[in-house]
C-alpha cells in the first residue's frame, strides 16, 4: 500500500460516538491486515519505517488505545504504577504535590502506564498501605515519598522485590532507587544567609524529625554555625507538620518564647504561608521586623506578601525523574544506578534582610 493511499484511507474513517477503536478499526481505515497494524504499533523490524509512522499517526487520530487486559494476561504486567502519598490534613488537597503527580503520571502515560494514587491520612499505617497495594498485584512499581532513616516501607519493598523509587533517601545499607534534594546543603546555606545578614539567633522551623530530610536540614544548619565558630542552640530549632495551620501556630509559639527573634528558615512553603499569618497575629511583620526564607517545589513564595526568598526545585520535574527511574527499575536496571541528588536553586527576594 502506498503512503498516499494510506493517508486517504485514514481520512475517510471516523470514529462513531461510543465505539471502541480496535486494531481492526485501524487496519480497515488503512487497508492493512490486523497483523501488520499490530506489528507496526510494536515497531516490529518486519514493517518498514514509513508504514510504522503512518499506522501510529492514524491510530492516534482515531483514538486507538491498546487492550491492557489482553496485554496483562500475556505478559503478567499490569501496566500501572502506584504513587503513595501521605496527606498532612484531612479534607484538604495538598496543592504542592499536584505537579509532582502530574509530572510522574504524564511520563508514565507516554510509556503506556496508568497511575494509581494511594492517599494516606495521618491515622493510616504507612507500611500497611504499601503492603496492600503490593498484595493486590495491581501495579508493576511504586513511588513513595517522605522517607525515614530506617524506612519500614523500603525494607518491605526490597524484601518482596517489587520495583520502586523513593522521593527522599534513607540510611539503609541496601541500595535502592531514589531522587532527593541536597537538604543538608540547603540547611547550611539558609543558616549562612541569615547569620551573614546580621541575625544572631535565627530560627529553624523544620518538618517532623521523623523524616530523613528534616534531619538533613538540621545537620546543615549546625554545620553553618560551626563553620562560623558558633553553636546553634537547640531552643532555636523547632519541628512541625508542614501545613499552614501548623506554621501559624508555630510562629505564635516561637515569638512568645523568643520575642527577640528576628529571622527564621521555615523549611516548607505551606508552613511559611501560615507562619506569615502567625507573625501578623502577634503584631510582627515579615520584611519589617522579621526575616524569612523558605523551601519548596512551587513558585508560591513569589506570591506571598511579602514575597519570600526560597530554595526552589520543580515538583513537576521531580515527578518526571521519579517516574523515569521507576520505569528503568521495572526494566531491571541496577538500583545503584538509579539514585540522584538534585540541587535546589535559590530565588532571592531579599526577604532574609530587614528593610525597616
Amino acid at each position: 500500500m502506498s503512503k498516499m493511499h494510506g493517508l486517504a484511507a485514514g481520512r475517510n474513517v471516523r470514529r462513531e460516538a461510543g465505539q471502541r477503536v480496535t486494531l481492526r478499526t485501524v487496519a480497515t481505515a488503512l487497508g492493512l491486515s490486523v497483523t501488520t497494524v499490530s506489528r507496526a504499533l510494536k515497531e516490529g523490524p518486519e514493517v518498514n519505517k514509513e508504514t510504522i509512522e503512518l499506522v501510529k499517526r492514524v491510530a492516534g487520530e482515531l483514538g486507538y488505545r491498546p487492550n491492557l487486559g489482553g496485554i496483562n494476561l500475556r505478559t503478567g504486567k499490569t501496566h500501572a504504577i502506584g504513587i503513595v502519598l501521605p496527606f498532612g490534613r484531612e479534607g484538604e488537597m495538598n496543592i504542592v504535590v499536584a505537579s509532582l503527580i502530574e509530572g510522574a503520571s504524564r511520563y508514565m502515560k507516554a510509556r503506556g502506564y496508568r497511575t494509581t494514587l494511594v492517599p494516606q491520612s495521618q491515622a493510616d499505617d504507612p507500611l500497611t498501605g504499601v503492603r496492600d497495594i503490593v498484595e493486590e498485584g495491581s501495579v508493576d512499581g511504586i513511588i513513595i515519598t517522605h522517607t525515614t532513616p530506617q524506612d519500614d516501607r523500603v525494607k518491605y519493598l526490597l524484601e518482596v522485590g517489587i520495583p520502586f523509587v523513593t522521593f527522599g533517601r534513607t540510611e539503609l545499607l541496601s541500595a535502592h532507587p531514589s531522587v532527593d534534594l541536597d537538604h543538608e546543603v540547603i540547611g547550611a546555606e539558609a543558616a549562612g544567609l541569615l547569620l551573614d545578614a546580621g541575625h544572631h539567633r535565627p530560627l529553624l522551623i523544620a518538618p517532623s524529625s521523623h523524616f530523613t530530610y528534616s534531619l538533613q536540614f538540621m545537620r546543615g544548619w549546625h554545620k553553618a554555625f560551626a563553620d562560623r565558630h558558633l553553636i546553634a542552640p537547640d531552643d532555636l530549632i523547632h519541628c512541625t507538620a508542614t501545613t499552614p495551620d501548623n506554621g501559624r501556630e508555630m510562629a505564635k509559639h516561637v515569638i512568645a518564647t523568643n520575642p527577640e527573634a528576628t529571622a527564621a528558615f521555615v523549611a516548607s512553603e505551606e508552613a511559611a504561608l501560615g507562619f506569615l499569618a502567625g507573625l501578623r497575629d502577634v503584631g510582627r511583620e515579615a520584611g519589617r521586623d522579621f526575616a524569612l526564607i523558605t523551601y519548596g517545589g512551587t513558585a508560591l513564595p513569589d506570591f506571598f506578601n511579602p514575597p519570600l526568598s526560597s530554595f526552589y526545585y520543580s515538583n513537576h520535574a521531580i515527578g518526571e525523574r521519579l517516574a523515569a527511574f521507576l520505569h528503568r527499575a521495572i526494566a531491571g536496571e541496577d538500583p545503584a544506578d538509579l539514585r540522584e541528588v538534585v540541587r535546589a536553586a535559590f530565588v532571592d527576594h531579599q526577604s532574609q534582610i530587614l528593610h525597616a
